[in-house]
């Protein structure tokens, strides 16, 4: 290979042809070095064809842990969803994906000023609820459901008067900012035979700050300005470290989603300062991203901001899980940073202030 590499490079040398001999630069070299060029080719497939081996990689079964999605909010009562998780390469039965939560477990949540409350199980079904209701409530757990009829039993551990909440916006334990929140689970055992999963979780609600303002911008791509508008979030950062910011937005009637581009913030390269900052709109998980408009609300949209500060811990999760490479096969491997002890998942506390706006048509 070497020699082929010299003979090709050389300019003005003699190459060798058989008994021949070629003058470099001529038509004869030319069709020579084709020749040559092709057969090494060929030579080196059927090296590197020949030096293959297949191996196969048997990838150890993964056990259950239970996953625990849980929210506080200031003004809210505590939401727990307990699931089973699954593994990479496993199926998942998509006609009965309430078979993978967790029934019959012991809940308590308990605050810092010391009171505290048990949290019993809630199905969906059992609730008797009318389709505004039902629609209501899927809509603060972040689901859809077109036929209420045929919605998802999705299964939760909240306080016991929760459908009093739901009604009146009142009920016997919410969320209070500057407390701190101990979550006890115990759960069934996931295998038969085995003991039952004792799951703790410890999580702040900060003090809601908020933003200053949010004002409409129109759409500098003249292809999208008729039916397009920005919406910007003017912001004043605290001048102290350690502020973390999670937000969400609901447009129209839809759930409140979180943006595709990730929906945690820290404050490290800001202490201190005003910004004024585009705000991306909340997508479904399913939703078809278009580049061109991802940036941007429909005019004649109601938009509601849900802004929210988040201590380190749920920063971290929510960071990590948002980074994690996506269905990329060139992204590195991320571990999910949890707050959960003995478990996966995450029990954050949001200080929320909420803000609404109607992009003009």
């Amino acid at each position: 290979m070497k020699w082929l590499l010299r003979t090709l490079f050389c300019r003005g040398a003699v190459l060798p042809l058989g008994s021949q001999r070629v003058r470099a630069g001529s038509k004869t070299e030319t069709r020579w070095v084709n020749n040559l060029i092709k057969s090494a080719l060929f030579i080196s497939a059927i090296i590197l064809t020949a030096c293959s081996k297949q191996i196969n990689v048997t990838i150890p079964p993964a056990s259950q842990q239970v996953v625990v999605d849980g929210s506080i909010e200031n003004n809210v009562p505590p939401i727990i969803l307990l699931t089973k998780s699954q593994p990479f390469f496993g199926n998942t039965n998509l006609n009965d994906l309430s078979s993978y939560f967790v029934h019959g477990a012991k809940v308590t949540i308990k605050a810092s000023d010391g009171t505290q409350s048990d949290l019993p199980e809630f199905c969906l079904q059992d609730l008797n609820l009318s389709t505004s209701q039902t629609e209501t409530l899927l809509s603060a757990l972040g689901y859809t459901s077109i036929d209420s009829a045929n919605a998802l039993n999705v299964c939760a551990y909240t306080v016991p008067d929760i459908i009093t909440y739901y009604l009146t916006g009142s009920c016997s334990f919410m969320g209070k900012e500057k407390l701190s929140y101990t979550l006890n689970i115990v759960t069934p055992p996931l295998y038969s035979g085995h003991d039952s999963i004792h799951l703790t979780s410890t999580t702040t609600i900060p003090t809601a700050v908020g933003i200053d303002s949010l004002a409409i911008r129109p759409d500098p791509n003249a292809a999208y300005a008729d039916s397009f508008s920005a919406i910007y979030t003017y912001i004043t950062v605290p001048d102290t470290f350690g502020n973390f910011i999670r937000y969400k937005t609901k447009i129209n009637n839809q759930p409140y989603y979180a943006p595709p581009g990730g929906s945690v913030y820290d404050d490290r390269q800001f202490v201190g300062l005003s910004l004024s900052l585009p705000l991306e709109p909340g997508q479904s998980p399913d939703a078809k991203l278009d580049i061109n408009t991802l940036l941007y609300f429909h005019k004649g949209d109601t938009v509601t901001l849900k802004w929210s500060n988040i201590d380190g811990n749920t920063y971290n999760f929510f960071n990590t899980l948002e980074n994690d490479g996506g269905s990329s096969p060139f992204s590195s491997p991320v571990k999910i940073q949890t707050n959960v002890n003995n478990g996966l998942g995450v029990f954050a506390g949001y200080g929320t202030k909420y803000y609404t706006i109607v992009v003009p048509k």
